[in-house]
């Protein structure tokens, strides 16, 4: 039995090895590639190992792009989606999750419905309103897409948190005096905060992410965002392959940042709302 234990542990290891370095090879090809010079990269053999790494790449693109603009566009619009998810995402759950009226799960669930098309089908629509509201390349306008984008996730995780914390908290809040934007604010919000955090980091990402309406409704650097930034490097005839990879990795910091620090709230968050108690 301790042999069968111990050769099922070393598979579980073996497996888990190669599925890490499997998914860890197209960030350090990535990395690399941002590091190499122009004859090192368009050569017929390719080279795992820079023979003469440079950091010249990371300050081309500085020099030659507006990427400064693209890194203050990207927070921008990832701060203002993720706040406007906090306020409008947990008001929302807080109220689904407390008062039983009549269609709320049908309202839930049309939440949820929103997220079920492919982005890509809703782009002529936005498309068309954006132009109505003449926020066409404008910040305010992906702040709004990455809200609707983001929103229906951000009510349905702080749902399952609320529905965690005992309603008689609330009750006791109540009778001692506290009105309803009191209980929430003072009891329910702060016993909530890891799931707001956790819904609020993943909807941070998602939009610093963004890639495709960020590509349709922001054509200059006025309002374009890293990813589509790092998409400059393309030509007709020609990709800059080592400063498209500097690009990338300047646009990925944020989010190993994000995942290196504040992975416990994402798992607490995401796991603390599937059970109620």
């Amino acid at each position: 039995m301790v042999k069968l234990r111990n050769k099922n542990k070393s598979l579980a290891i073996i497996v888990l090895t190669v599925y890490f370095l499997f998914s860890l090879f197209p960030i350090y090809w990535m990395v690399i590639t941002s590091i190499k010079a122009d004859e090192e990269i368009y050569t017929p053999k390719p080279t795992y190992f820079p023979r003469k790494p440079t950091f010249d790449n990371y300050i081309s693109i500085f020099e030659t792009r507006p990427y400064l603009r693209y890194t203050y566009n990207t927070i921008v619009i990832s701060i203002g989606a993720t706040l406007s998810c906090i306020t409008f995402g947990t008001i929302a759950a807080y109220g689904f999750s407390r008062y039983k009226f009549r269609f709320n799960k049908l309202l839930r669930y049309t939440f949820l419905g929103i997220r079920v098309f492919p982005p890509i089908s809703l782009i002529v629509p936005f498309f068309m309103m954006i132009g109505w509201l003449r926020l066409y390349d404008t910040l305010l306008a992906q702040i709004i897409i990455g809200t609707y984008m983001w929103l229906p996730f951000s009510i349905w995780i702080n749902i399952g948190f609320f529905d965690t914390i005992p309603k008689e908290l609330d009750e006791a809040a109540r009778i001692d005096g506290s009105s309803r934007f009191q209980t929430f604010f003072r009891i329910a919000l702060p016993l909530a905060l890891p799931g707001i955090a956790a819904s609020s980091i993943i909807t941070f990402l998602g939009t610093w992410n963004e890639f495709l309406y960020n590509l349709i409704l922001a054509p200059t650097s006025r309002s374009k965002n890293l990813s589509v930034g790092a998409s400059d490097f393309i030509a007709d005839m020609f990709i800059s392959w080592n400063q498209m990879g500097a690009g990338a990795v300047i646009a990925c910091i944020p989010a190993f940042i994000f995942v290196i620090f504040f992975q416990r709230y994402i798992v607490q968050g995401l796991t603390s709302g599937s059970v109620k108690g």
